[in-house]
């Protein structure tokens, strides 16, 4: 066995992402002794203790978080060059695109029309958080990523900016202040609020928090959704008020939402939409849609 070959990485990055050897295990389709096995055998012949193990699972160490890094990005590399291999062929597989909900709106209409324009198959949608995006582009099981700007850019890839979309605030239309033409963020910082997650958003978290602070008040977070859709449930709900962006307002509708313009906030609280793929992916892809400016690697 050479001891980086691929159905070994695959296992190793399989027990280092579940945790566990038997939630590994479950993932990959087999039984744990033998998975046991092959990570104790990976570990002999490389002379590196690569998890911690512990009562709570399996951990990696410092060895192995490197061989992780390196693990993903050789498995991606493989996948990528198996699609361009079959692409050359004459064999042109969908696209896979993860997008996050804030790109329903113009971003991915417009790549969809894009791709339907050049007769180019359907492509397979999958709506993801940003970090499952990066995830899944690093392992080469994603081609394509509409997401907010990440906290770690991604070798081999290249990042188109598209744009940047003021957020408003999302208020049950029972609200007191659901028949205003616009607000200041003031008249909302001491309500209850429904937001995302803090690991989803954390620079934009922290922007919520200052603004909060900034009129005088603590931030109250009763309840934290992941999706605008389910967010704004809560809201309708009576739970709290929530913020959604101008685009996302645009098109979805929620009965017992009522969205209001944040008059004050346009330059401080807006989330931005970024396009992730690998080079030539990339330049098909200007072919179809305007991706505006080119942005760094």
């Amino acid at each position: 066995m050479n001891s980086l070959d691929h159905p070994t990485l695959r296992q190793f990055l399989a027990v280092a992402e579940a945790g566990t050897l038997r939630a590994a295990a479950r993932r990959l389709n087999m039984s744990q002794p033998p998975l046991t096995a092959r990570i104790r055998l990976l570990e002999e012949r490389l002379g590196a203790r690569l998890f911690d193990r512990s009562v709570k699972g399996m951990r990696l160490t410092a060895a192995g978080a490197a061989l992780a890094e390196d693990a993903r990005a050789l498995l991606g590399g493989l996948a990528r060059a198996e699609a361009r291999v079959r692409a050359v062929a004459g064999e042109a597989e969908p696209l896979r695109i993860g997008f996050v909900s804030a790109a329903l709106s113009a971003a991915l209409q417009d790549l969809l029309r894009g791709l339907s324009a050049k007769a180019m198959p359907a492509p397979q949608l999958q709506e993801m958080t940003t970090p499952q995006q990066l995830e899944a582009l690093e392992r080469g099981t994603l081609d394509v990523g509409l997401l907010h700007p990440p906290a770690r850019r991604l070798d081999d890839f290249e990042v188109r900016p598209l744009g940047r979309d003021p957020f408003w605030a999302a208020l049950p239309s029972s609200h007191r202040l659901a028949r205003r033409r616009a607000l200041r963020f003031a008249e909302i910082a001491g309500e209850p609020f429904v937001l995302f997650p803090r690991a989803q958003g954390p620079a934009l978290r922290a922007t919520v928090e200052s603004l909060v602070k900034d009129a005088g008040a603590d931030l109250n977070v009763v309840a934290e959704a992941a999706r605008a859709h389910s967010q704004l449930s809560l809201v309708a709900g009576g739970l709290g008020v929530g913020l959604v962006s101008r685009a996302t307002a645009a098109q979805m509708t929620i009965r017992g939402v009522t969205v209001v313009p944040l008059k004050d906030t346009a330059e401080r609280l807006f989330v931005e939409l970024h396009l992730l793929a690998e080079p030539r992916t990339m330049a098909m892809l200007a072919k179809l849609i305007p991706l505006g400016r080119k942005g760094g690697k």
